[in-house]
């Protein structure tokens, strides 16, 4: 138990040190104005009651002639009341832009870091976890401020103000009993955090699940069609939302079960308070002005005191909410400085080296192992090879979305892992084999391989990849939508868009990685030509299936196992007899009979 209050006081400080550091001056200064309005409204409501026994005293010729008018009591026991109720109002006027300027600093903070982790998280998560994930953290941000700022420091005011008055009434009975009742609401609404903490998780963590499982169907939704699969993703929905049910439906028992205890307490000492005070009256000890005040109090601390316990479990919600995000916030991040985007290698021309490179992504699973070879600036490196032959992890070496094992990879002489992340990848332009499109135009699609592109470079790279006067058959030409993942262009014309897309960069070194896996051997033939010719001065490293890709290259290494086999020109490795020429005679029987 010890453990988890520790757990969760250092979850509450990592809160607490999140929203002051997203805190600006601006809204900081906000802050402090609204917590000062409201500890002085909590002290005023705590001290009306003292107002409203005076006035009974002096009704009843019990008042201690304290030399104030009965009009100025009544008069200020309404402006405690006016002031509870007003000071909601005021504090919204002070710190509804402070709040919603936090929220968005910390929306821009959680995306920013997202985007900067590493491939390993993104290739081990599920885009509708990750999103809600998100979703519920920013959620129990919120739910974690409103309670810090708005119940627990006002309450807390409020019975501080409550304690010191009773304890001038010289009746420590009344002061006890206030105690008790305390602490047996805080004894009942501490083991509820922690129910309700543990049932919060569970809930937040089936509906994330619930999420994830709905957001990959939709986006695999030619697949579900394809097999007329709509029935089994449903099920697996329909399971998933079950979970979320129970887990939503346990939380709220839970709450029920608080209200039950909360409720009993109140009704025990409410009565053991009510008789002991009449019991005073009687006896002359207190007067009815006293007897006023203290049923005031036992009936208004329930509020304070039911405000702080809910305040607790709403907390302890918020708390479980934000145990994803924080969980996120805690992956760390790729050393990225967009402000650094300098020349990668000191400008040079883009000679690259690969040296005793070797990487795995489990112990038991060796990619690659002990692979060298020397690319000039300037030249062409044909990579061929089966599937799982580490090709592909090749391009994700070479813009260091892994690191290597062992071995390093040198640009223009120095070792890329030296060099700043974001100048390496400025110097790197990749068409991949699967082109993911954003959700907009082709004209933003292409602009975004170069911040800043004109319409002109933007024309110019689509020509480079055969493109233009497709995109001006378009009604809305370059303004034209490609819809989700760029579903409404064919496989060749999103490879073309691509490939401009890398072209509008110009950069000192190309990777074409099965760039024309998806267009005809006309368009293929024309589209090779285009990337010889944006290529033509750039470092260029061609990895294909198709061995007809890479017959121009000035070197060709086949992968095989993760080291390689064969290395030469096209014409030396027909010469040799190997591998390579295998494949060559395969792939060229299989054109003829085709």
């Amino acid at each position: 138990m010890m453990q988890k209050v520790r757990n969760g006081m250092a979850s509450l400080r990592e809160v607490i040190a999140l929203i002051w550091t997203d805190a600006t001056g601006f809204v900081r200064l906000r802050l402090v104005v609204a917590l000062l309005l409201i500890m002085a409204a909590s002290a005023m409501t705590a001290l009306g009651p003292v107002a409203l026994k005076l006035v009974v005293d002096g009704f009843t010729g019990q008042g201690s002639g304290v030399g104030i008018s009965a009009v100025t009591l009544i008069g200020l026991y309404v402006l405690s009341q006016w002031l509870a109720r007003t000071v909601g109002e005021i504090r919204g006027l002070v710190y509804a832009r402070a709040e919603r300027r936090m929220s968005r600093m910390l929306s821009e903070r959680l995306f920013a870091h997202v985007m900067r982790l590493p491939l390993r998280f993104h290739l081990e998560r599920q885009t509708g976890a990750i999103s809600q994930a998100l979703d519920n953290g920013l959620n129990g941000y919120q739910m974690v401020l409103h309670t810090l700022v708005f119940t627990i420091l006002p309450v807390a005011t409020e019975l501080g103000t409550i304690v010191v008055v009773l304890s001038r009434l010289d009746q420590p009975a009344f002061l006890g009993l206030f105690s008790g009742a305390i602490v047996a609401y805080a004894v009942v609404f501490w083991y509820s955090a922690y129910t309700i903490m543990a049932a919060a998780r569970a809930a937040s963590e089936s509906q994330v699940n619930a999420t994830a499982v709905m957001t990959d169907s939709i986006l695999n939704y030619e697949t579900v069609k394809y097999f007329t699969a709509e029935p089994v993703v449903q099920a697996r929905v329909s399971r998933a939302l079950t979970q979320t049910e129970d887990g939503w439906v346990g939380f709220y028992r839970r709450y029920a079960y608080n209200g039950l205890g909360v409720a009993t307490i109140f009704a025990g000492f409410l009565g053991v308070t009510i008789l002991h005070a009449a019991h005073e009256v009687q006896g002359g000890r207190m007067t009815v002005g006293s007897f006023v005040l203290v049923n005031t109090y036992m009936l208004q601390v329930v509020r304070p005191v039911e405000m702080l316990g809910y305040a607790m479990q709403t907390l302890s919600q918020g708390m479980a909410f934000l145990g994803k995000m924080f969980e996120i916030f805690r992956e760390k991040t790729e050393a990225f400085s967009p402000a650094d985007m300098s020349p990668a290698g000191g400008g040079g021309a883009g000679r690259l080296d690969f040296e005793g490179v070797g990487v795995s992504y489990r112990s038991d699973r060796v990619i690659l192992k002990d692979v060298n070879f020397m690319l000039p600036s300037g030249k062409t490196l044909g990579v061929v090879g089966g599937s799982g032959a580490g090709k592909s992890t090749l391009v994700r070496l070479l813009a260091r979305l892994i690191e290597p094992d062992t071995g390093r990879i040198l640009l223009d002489g120095t070792s890329i892992g030296d060099l700043p992340l974001s100048s390496v990848r400025q110097a790197i332009a990749v068409v991949p084999q699967d082109t993911v499109l954003f959700n907009d135009t082709i004209g933003y699609n292409i602009a975004f391989g170069k911040a800043g592109s004109t319409q002109a470079e933007i024309e110019h790279a689509a020509r480079l990849a055969h493109l233009h006067d497709f995109i001006m058959s378009l009604p809305e030409g370059y303004d034209t939508r490609v819809g989700e993942r760029g579903v409404k262009l064919s496989g060749g014309e999103k490879q073309r868009v691509s490939i401009a897309r890398a072209a509008i960069k110009r950069p000192r070194i190309y990777v074409f990685d099965e760039a024309t896996s998806s267009l005809d051997s006309n368009t293929e033939r024309e589209i090779l030509r285009n990337l010889r010719e944006i290529s033509r001065f750039s470092t260029t490293v061609v990895i294909a299936h198709r061995l007809s890709t890479v017959v121009h290259a000035d070197e060709i290494v086949v992968l095989e196992g993760g080291t390689i086999a064969e290395r030469g020109s096209h014409a030396e490795l027909l010469r040799q007899n190997g591998r390579y020429a295998s494949l060559w005679e395969a792939q060229q029987q299989g054109t003829v009979a085709a």
